[in-house]
């Protein structure tokens, strides 16, 4: 009895103890803020009071902030000197200028140029490199660890891929939705499509709701991602595990802007009509063109830049080693792009909708590049980084992935008319 006593006194103890840490934690939190939310109003009316005192006067900087605006102004000075250096180089050889000669890693280390290599040593080089594929292939297949992480990584990518361009998908339609009612127009919300009803020359439409109508989905797709671009850099341990999800959530976003004027330039409906109601252009005319072209341009621009960030979003250092590397590009990127395009094809059918279709293929001018771009040399040790942080794989995903398509294509099957 006077054991259970005295294991009593000490788990009571404990938990008083632990109790005490906790509380004395979070008075150390709210003193602190408590600190900082004073000298926010102290360093306000400071600031205030000499405005009022000298209203055109230069703020004066702090320490650290002179010493910003010091980098800053030495940083813009070293841009300068190499815009310099490049037009000078550009001025002796443009051409080199324009298409440096690619750099290629060696076996023994550093790098070699192809320019210097014949045509035979350069397929000499090809035929190594299609070797060494097929053999570190060999080896994910045969070694469990690598087929299992390899295969994950591709079910998870595929599912994240999913949903994100789902959920846009679903944004896009509403806010258009939302926009035509306030403009008295009804629409037929299918699970491929948003059908006018109304008859074509119908007052409702006029110029500048159609312009309204059709540019507030993909502005709002461009703005959500941004916003899926800013949650990929957050550092919370618990929104930093989605890393890979706000990564297509930000290319499913900047396809449904930019993508979606490509899918309109070829079948003549929905972005296209914002500008050719705003211009009042023709069929094909410059603008449009103009504006489809810088559409191409971005998707591969942006493919350019979400290169390392699939890289860095692996969750397993194993994956992103320079043997695996083109691995891993295919089965998180390439293929999850190819299956998701299957997919969403797959639940539209049998009345399938030409844009949508195009937009589901348009993201391939931003998972192509990273084909091209996985192996340059500024990549090299982005697996030494420690940005890489470890994830677990989750068959709950999966499971709402399905759902939400079951679901998607359950409810909207036989058309929401809204009005």
């Amino acid at each position: 009895m006077w054991g259970i006593f005295k294991l009593d006194h000490f788990i009571t103890a404990d938990r008083r103890r632990t109790r005490a840490e906790q509380k004395h934690i979070r008075d150390r939190k709210k003193a602190r803020r408590r600190r900082e939310r004073h000298e926010a109003r102290r360093r306000f009316q400071r600031r205030f009071k000499e405005f009022i005192a000298h209203p055109f006067a230069k703020r004066k900087l702090s320490a650290a902030e002179k010493e910003r605006h010091r980098f800053k102004k030495h940083a813009a000075y070293e841009r300068k000197i190499e815009r310099q250096k490049w037009w000078a180089k550009f001025k002796s050889n443009p051409w080199k200028t324009l298409f440096p000669p690619r750099k290629h890693r060696s076996k023994g280390g550093g790098y070699y140029l192809t320019y210097r290599l014949s045509k035979k040593e350069r397929r000499i080089i090809a035929r190594q490199k299609r070797k060494q594929f097929y053999d570190n292939l060999r080896k994910i297949f045969a070694t469990a660890d690598l087929r299992q992480k390899f295969g994950f990584a591709y079910l998870h990518s595929t599912a994240y891929l999913v949903l994100a361009f789902i959920l846009i998908y679903v944004i896009y339609q509403a806010i258009t939705i939302l926009v035509a009612s306030s403009y008295d127009i009804p629409i037929v919300w299918y699970y491929y499509q948003l059908q006018f009803p109304l008859y074509t020359y119908s007052p409702l439409y006029t110029r500048i709701a159609l312009v309204v109508i059709f540019a507030a989905g993909p502005i709002m797709s461009l703005m959500i991602a941004f916003f899926f671009l800013r949650s990929y850099f957050n550092e919370h341990h618990f929104f930093r595990r989605f890393k890979l999800f706000y990564l297509w959530g930000f290319v499913c976003g900047i396809n449904m802007f930019f993508g979606a004027y490509i899918a309109g330039f070829f079948t003549r409906t929905e972005f296209i009509y914002t500008s050719e109601w705003l211009f009042m252009s023709h069929v094909f005319a410059i603008e449009e063109i103009v504006f489809t072209v810088i559409s191409f341009s971005m998707l591969i621009i942006v493919g350019r830049i979400v290169t390392p960030l699939f890289m860095l979003s692996s969750g397993s250092v194993t994956l992103i080693k320079p043997e695996f590397r083109l691995h891993f590009i295919i089965s998180v990127v390439i293929l999850p792009w190819i299956t998701a395009v299957g997919i969403l094809f797959l639940i539209t059918l049998p009345n399938y909708y030409v844009p949508l279709i195009i937009k589901t293929i348009t993201p391939g001018l931003i998972v192509i590049p990273t084909l091209f771009l996985f192996s340059a040399h500024r990549y090299e040790n982005i697996h030494k980084s420690g940005e890489i942080r470890h994830s677990y794989f989750k068959w709950s995903v999966i499971i709402i992935v399905v759902a939400v398509l079951f679901f998607y294509r359950f409810i909207l099957s036989y058309g929401l008319r809204v009005s």
